[in-house]
């Protein structure tokens, strides 16, 4: 399956974008946590949203493993 991780800063404009080929959500997403640190890290597989991991120094809205718990404010393009 491919997935994408967009690198978004505080104003949650992309920074870059790394192309994920996984065999499944799980892989995406163990993919995507490692690549998280100074920002947050947006998973989408196609046009779904899958998941935000933030970054390690916000903790604002955060559940278990930094994942945010809501949608984007929008989806990158």
């Amino acid at each position: 399956m491919r997935y994408k991780a967009f690198v978004v800063d505080s104003s949650r404009q992309v920074i870059c974008v790394a192309k994920l080929d996984c065999i499944d959500e799980q892989a995406a997403r163990r993919r995507t946590e490692q690549m998280h640190g100074e920002h947050d890290v947006e998973l989408w597989e196609g046009d779904r949203f899958v998941a935000v991991f933030r970054a390690a120094t916000t903790n604002e809205n955060q559940g278990e493993g930094g994942i945010l718990n809501r949608r984007p404010v929008s989806r990158p393009s």
